[in-house]
C-alpha cells in the first residue's frame, strides 16, 4: 500500500495552526474560527453567506451559526440584498474593524515566530496551500456528486 498521509499532515498543520492562533488570540478575546471568518467578510464585503461559505470552507449550516455569533458580539451586520430580496448580505462594523486591528499585532508575532523557522519562503507554502485546497475543493464536490449519483440509481 503506498504512502498516503497528506490528509494526516494536513490535519496535523490544523491542530498546529490551531493552537497557536488560540493562543495568540486569548488577550484580544475572539475565538480563532470567528476570526477567520471575520477576516473574510472584511475582505469580501459586501458578501453573501454562500459565497463566505465558499471563501472559509465552511458548510452552510456551520457558517450560518457562526454569521450569528458575529452578529451578537455586534461585529458583522446583516444588510438587504439588492440582487436578491430573499437574502442578505454581510458587513462588518467599526466594531469588527477594531476587532481585526488589535488581532493584527498578536498574528504578526505568530507570523514572524513561524517564518523565522521555515526552510524556504512563505509565499512558496502559501501557494502550495492554495493549491491544495482548491484541490481539495474539488475533491469535495466530486466525491459529493458521485455520492449523490449512488443515491439516486440505489433509489
Amino acid at each position: 500500500m503506498p504512502d498516503r498521509h497528506l490528509y494526516l499532515q494536513t490535519a496535523t498543520t490544523s491542530q498546529y495552526v490551531a493552537q497557536i492562533v488560540e493562543h495568540q488570540l486569548a488577550t484580544v478575546g475572539i475565538p480563532a474560527s470567528l476570526l477567520a471568518l471575520l477576516t473574510h467578510v472584511r475582505d469580501l464585503e459586501p458578501v453573501s453567506p454562500s459565497a463566505l461559505s465558499r471563501a472559509a470552507g465552511t458548510p452552510a449550516t456551520t457558517l450560518r451559526d457562526n454569521i450569528q455569533r458575529l452578529v451578537d458580539r455586534k461585529l458583522v451586520r446583516r444588510v438587504p440584498n439588492p440582487g436578491d430580496g430573499r437574502s442578505y448580505l454581510v458587513r462588518i462594523t467599526a466594531r469588527g474593524v477594531r476587532t481585526l486591528e488589535r488581532a493584527d499585532p498578536v498574528l504578526l508575532d505568530a507570523y514572524l515566530a513561524l517564518e523565522a523557522r521555515l526552510p524556504r519562503p512563505r509565499t512558496e507554502y502559501e501557494r502550495i496551500l492554495a493549491e491544495l485546497n482548491e484541490a481539495l475543493s474539488h475533491a469535495l464536490d466530486a466525491l459529493a456528486g458521485s455520492a449523490e449519483q449512488r443515491e439516486s440509481a440505489a433509489g
